[in-house]
């Protein structure tokens, strides 16, 4: 019986260095049925040239691999640019300096599929984080996952919750329901990343199952497409601002959310987005910039700690103070739970 057919939908910014990484774990990938489009995202390095030399490799392997240029615009530019040219049943989108850990990673992702019952239509992979160039491993996300959630992740995905992680070559989904969910018109701006658009509508009506092993690689470099593009409090809150609009427009273009449920969820995440923005100064030790996050945010916040912060940033090295706060706050939770387990074992 013909398996069907996985697209893999990759955009790609300056990683000359990287790509072949990506490429070579695709053609070492033992199910059949692969296509492999990619996004040149208006690279000025010699990444196209990378994926050039690949064709030859992938016929050979019976893989289509198409590469379409755009002007530099972002991922989410290059996702929606690439939606319509995919032809799989399947489909997972995979950054460009990223790769598939094991041979067998597509082929799972697709046997949990075809054999779930209809309210599952995407399934993800616990993943690998590692360190550019070493590739030595820094930690695994998705260890406490569970094989099926119970009832749904829409608003782990949403609300940053539960462990919930965005990585966006562990995913795959049903192209159909992509389709019918989206029209393949998701929200893009050049700093809005791609997940939210394509996680969260097929979440709200949908379930999806973990497969409990890390098939997934994500290498963490500075100055990726995706991540490390931000530095010091303006830049990450021009950030944020991106992040936000991709949720709320997001939200907004998935159909059936009852409109109380969707005004209240976006009051929630313009009430998240404002107290990151606060944290992220006190961290840096802003105290201008604190002090006019609190505002911003006042409302959304508990009465008596807005007092408590409010007098802290009017004193001098008043972000010191909080930072040790919450420092110590930190340590003290982890010797709880410390305790408590030593106390579980005896």
């Amino acid at each position: 019986m013909q398996s069907p057919l996985v697209s893999l939908l990759t955009p790609m910014y300056n990683t000359e260095k990287y790509v072949h990484r990506l490429l070579d774990s695709v053609l070492a990938q033992d199910y059949p049925a692969i296509e492999m489009v990619i996004i040149d995202d208006g690279s000025t390095d010699g990444s196209r040239a990378v994926v050039d030399s690949y064709a030859g490799r992938f016929a050979a392997k019976g893989y289509a691999l198409r590469c379409y240029r755009q002007p530099n615009s972002g991922q989410s530019v290059a996702i929606r640019n690439g939606l319509p040219r995919v032809t799989g049943e399947y489909l997972a989108w995979p950054d460009s300096d990223d790769f598939y850990t094991s041979p067998d990673a597509i082929s799972k992702m697709v046997r949990v599929l075809e054999s779930s019952a209809p309210e599952f239509q995407l399934v993800r992979t616990q993943v690998r984080y590692v360190q550019d160039p070493s590739l030595e491993l820094l930690r695994i996300e998705g260890l406490d996952a569970r094989a099926e959630e119970e009832p749904s992740l829409f608003e782990d995905c949403l609300f940053a919750l539960g462990g919930f992680y965005y990585c966006a070559g562990s995913y795959l989904v049903r192209t159909a329901v992509l389709k019918a969910e989206t029209g393949f018109d998701v929200y893009a701006e050049k700093n809005a990343g791609q997940n939210w658009q394509l996680l969260l509508p097929i979440l709200y009506r949908y379930r999806c199952k973990t497969i409990l092993e890390p098939l997934f690689t994500v290498v963490e470099r500075d100055g990726s497409h995706s991540r490390g593009q931000y530095s010091g409090f303006e830049r990450e809150r021009l950030r944020k601002e991106a992040y936000l609009r991709t949720q709320l427009e997001t939200l907004d273009r998935i159909g059936g959310i009852p409109d109380e449920t969707r005004a209240r969820y976006r009051k929630r995440l313009q009430a998240l987005s404002g107290r990151r923005l606060l944290d992220l100064a006190i961290f840096l030790n802003d105290g201008p910039a604190a002090r006019e996050s609190l505002l911003a945010c006042k409302d959304g916040m508990d009465g008596a700690e807005y007092r408590v912060k409010r007098c802290c940033l009017r004193l001098p090295g008043g972000t010191r103070l909080l930072n040790g706060y919450k420092e110590l706050h930190h340590r003290l939770h982890l010797l709880k739970k410390s305790l408590k387990k030593s106390r579980r074992t005896i």
